[in-house]
């Protein structure tokens, strides 16, 4: 039986060796999800945007009543259609989420309880046409799908974010899963922050049942699979009455997104394995407490200062993109230390969530007080960080990254590891999903930091895999499972 730890050393890539990789141009996806024949409701495009900052986006504890401008400002700037670039042979199109080789696989679903001239029902969130299409009607019990008691909200609304496996399997393979869940992890954050910027309380949820939810989408649950749910309360005071009318008939036909999309087998392995839920989930613990960061001698980081915002977080949502024309500019070390303090707030308000640190992070420097030359761990909740090896590891991370040499540029390289010998015993294989969405969590962060700071970021989720685990010295059991490359560019 396949698990997440076995499933994460057999998709490894190796010099020689890439696992993946390769196109069927003939059955290219599609990478827009629109259920044709049903109306839809048509969300408003010019609205009034608050001006906050990433870092600063509240914590609310009293709900405010949400509106059809707010939740339209937050499924755009979450989930939405930014751009479009024309090309020779077809126009390419960007959301306001980065994605592995631009293949946009995430959907989000909207389960809404009525209010806000909006009736009580299920909702897909249409990204070509920035609107919402009633799936069904009616709103469903917590209990019905799974969900657990520790993260609801009173008079709660659930936004679901599915994945469709053959968008990012069609070129990355049985590696694809990888992919899916750092996607999902972006598409989270950025619509938890939004809700956050309008004062609405807000959870993340990981556990749930996952057949119940795929039931109630009326997805096809071999073609498409909900990895996250995002609870929040919109402040109608609606409650959850359990009656569902009936879902679109072939409602699950539309998950199929190429004439021959078709369930691969080591993807629905793993994701099989990432379903089964742990009787009681096990706080993992903080990176000093980990046997990588155990023994270190850790340093607090002041509170930087001296760079400020040039964006606020809405602009900075809809402007970002992926930036790697680094330029190596000393001036800028500065605000190394305050794209760190991006990372500081936790992923689970008000916090104790048992994944809060499925993930660890982790530095690749030079010399840029408070942080050392080398690689270091970064404790991101009490802004501590801790040596590991020393040395400008920069163009050494860049040639483990499939020699993306670009890299070696960068300012800062942002590493996100894992360990699977203390995620197995906390949170199963279903912590997998946990920690490769933490890491895309946090690695959004840094992309809207670096957008709000007027510099670049982009991400990288391809690399020899064990080059990378003896360049940082790690234990057999912990790996790399994404890098955030950031610092100035020659251009904006």
């Amino acid at each position: 039986m396949i698990t997440a730890r076995i499933y994460h050393d057999v998709v490894a890539h190796s010099r020689g060796k890439l696992t993946g990789m390769g196109v069927d141009w003939v059955n290219q996806p599609s990478k827009f999800k629109s259920y044709g024949g049903l109306r839809l409701f048509s969300l408003p495009r010019d609205v009034d945007l608050p001006e906050v900052s990433l870092w600063r986006v509240p914590n609310p504890g009293e709900a405010k009543p949400l509106g059809l401008d707010e939740l339209s400002a937050i499924l755009f700037h979450g989930a939405g259609l930014t751009r479009s670039s024309p090309r020779k042979e077809r126009e390419s199109f960007y959301r306001a989420c980065p994605s592995a080789g631009a293949l946009y696989p995430c959907e989000a679903y909207l389960a809404w309880p009525g209010g806000a001239g909006l009736d009580a029902g299920l909702y897909h969130y249409d990204v070509g046409g920035h609107g919402l299409t009633e799936l069904r009607t009616g709103f469903p019990t917590p209990a019905s799908l799974g969900l657990p008691h520790r993260s609801s909200l009173e008079g709660e609304a659930f936004v679901f974010v599915t994945a469709i496996f053959y968008r990012t399997a069609w070129k990355y393979r049985t590696r694809a899963y990888r992919y899916l869940n750092l996607d999902a992890g972006h598409m989270v954050e950025g619509l938890a922050l939004g809700f956050g910027a309008y004062d609405v309380p807000v959870r993340v949820e990981l556990n749930f049942d996952d057949a119940a939810v795929a039931g109630f989408l009326g997805i096809d649950a071999a073609l498409e699979g909900c990895l996250s749910v995002i609870r929040f309360c919109p402040g109608h005071g609606r409650s959850a009455n359990g009656n569902l009318g009936p879902l679109p008939e072939d409602s699950a036909l539309v998950s199929r997104c190429s004439p021959a999309d078709a369930p691969m087998s080591g993807v629905q392995a793993v994701h099989s394995a990432c379903s089964r839920l742990v009787g009681q989930d096990a706080a993992m613990p903080p990176a000093r407490h980990t046997r990588l960061g155990a023994g270190l001698n850790w340093q607090g980081c002041a509170s930087p200062s001296g760079f400020y915002e040039q964006t606020k977080l809405f602009p900075a949502m809809s402007a970002r993109r992926s930036r790697r024309n680094f330029i190596s500019d000393s001036q800028y070390r500065g605000a190394m230390l305050k794209m760190l303090a991006s990372l500081s707030g936790p992923l689970y308000p008000p916090g104790g969530h048992p994944a809060e640190e499925a993930c660890t992070v982790g530095v690749l420097s030079p010399a840029a007080p408070p942080i050392p030359m080398g690689f270091s761990l970064f404790d991101r909740l009490n802004m501590r960080i801790g040596l590991r090896r020393d040395g400008d590891m920069r163009e050494a991370m860049a040639k483990v990254c499939l020699d993306q040499l670009w890299m070696r540029d960068a300012a800062m390289h942002v590493l996100f590891l894992v360990d699977f010998s203390e995620l197995e015993p906390c949170l199963g294989d279903r912590g997998y999903r946990g920690a490769l969405q933490a890491a895309g969590r946090l690695g959004h962060r840094l992309y809207l930091a670096a957008e709000s700071l007027g510099i670049g970021a982009c991400g990288v989720g391809a690399f020899f895999d064990g080059d990378a685990a003896e360049l940082l010295g790690l234990p057999d059991g912990a790996g790399l499972a994404y890098v955030v490359a950031v610092g100035p560019t020659r251009s904006r």
